[in-house]
C-alpha cells in the first residue's frame, strides 16, 4: 500500500511539470545614468497599473533602453531640461513585441504624455513630452442615397434605435439613437461596418460583403440588404444634425 502510494506522489509530481504552462518572462528596461532614476520610477507604475505590463529593472543592456543616443529601433519620448532628447528603443528581433509597442504607443499617448510632464523634482518640471503627432485628414466621400437609407433606418433600424427625435415610440433604452452615434468621431467606421459586429451580424444578411450566414441559424426576421444599402443608410446619417453629448469624460491618465 506504502509502495503503491509512493508511485501515485511520484507520477502525479512529474506530471504537474509536463501540464504546467510556461510563463513568459517580462522583458528587462535600463537607462543611462542622464535619464533620472526617479523620472523612470515614476512612469513605470502608472503604465504597468493602465496595462497591466510590467518590466524588470536591469542596470544597463536591458531589452528596452532609455537613451540619448537615437537607436536603430526606437522613437523619442521626452526631452530633458537640458534639452537633450530622450529616445525609447529595443533590439530589431524585439521592434514587434507587443509589450514594447504598448509601452511606447502609451509613452505618446496623452496619459503617459501627461504623466511625463506631471513628474517635478524641487517642484520642477524635468521633463518635456514630445509634440503629439496629428492624425492625416482622412476625407470621406459620401456616395449613398439619403432617402433610400432614411426609408432602410426607419423600417429596420427603429426596433432598437431611435432614428427621427420626434418618434417618441422608437428605439429602446439601452441602444443610442442615431444623432447621438452621429457625434462619435468614428460614425462613419461604425455605420459602414455596423453589419459585422453584434448583435446586427445575428440577423443581417448584406449581399457582396463576402460575409457567409446560415439562414437557418436566425431565430427572428432576418433583414437582408445589399452592399449599396450600407451606402445609402451612411448617406443619411451624414445628413443628420449631431446630438450635442457636452464635454468628453475626464479621466487622470
Amino acid at each position: 500500500m506504502i509502495r503503491k502510494t509512493i508511485k501515485l506522489f511520484v507520477v502525479s509530481w512529474i506530471g504537474s511539470f509536463l501540464i504546467t504552462p510556461t510563463t513568459a518572462l517580462a522583458l528587462s528596461l535600463s537607462h543611462e545614468e542622464i535619464v533620472p532614476v526617479d523620472l523612470v520610477q515614476y512612469i513605470l507604475p502608472r503604465f504597468s497599473l493602465k496595462t497591466r505590463v510590467r518590466f524588470d529593472r536591469v542596470e544597463t543592456s536591458g531589452d528596452i533602453h532609455f537613451s540619448a543616443e537615437e537607436p536603430e529601433v526606437g522613437t523619442a519620448v521626452f526631452t530633458l531640461k537640458s534639452g537633450t532628447v530622450i529616445y525609447i528603443g529595443t533590439s530589431t528581433s524585439l521592434g514587434e513585441d507587443s509589450d514594447y509597442i504598448a509601452l511606447v504607443d502609451w509613452l505618446l499617448s496623452e496619459p503617459g504624455r501627461a504623466t511625463i510632464a506631471d513628474f517635478r523634482q524641487e517642484g520642477s518640471q524635468v521633463a518635456f513630452p514630445v509634440e503629439a503627432v496629428e492624425a492625416a485628414t482622412v476625407e470621406v466621400v459620401i456616395v449613398g442615397d439619403l432617402e433610400n437609407g432614411r426609408e432602410l433606418s426607419t423600417n429596420h433600424c427603429r426596433r432598437c434605435h431611435k432614428v427621427d427625435r420626434a418618434d417618441k415610440y422608437a428605439g429602446i433604452g439601452n441602444s443610442p439613437s442615431f444623432h447621438a452615434m452621429r457625434s462619435f468621431e468614428d460614425w462613419y467606421t461604425r455605420f459602414s461596418a455596423f453589419y459585422a459586429v453584434s448583435p446586427h451580424k445575428a440577423l443581417i444578411s448584406v449581399e457582396g460583403s463576402g460575409i457567409e450566414k446560415d439562414r437557418d441559424l436566425i431565430t427572428i426576421a432576418p433583414i437582408d440588404l445589399k452592399m449599396s444599402d450600407i451606402n445609402d443608410i451612411v448617406a443619411f446619417v451624414h445628413s443628420l444634425t449631431p446630438l450635442d453629448l457636452g464635454k468628453p469624460i475626464q479621466v487622470n491618465p
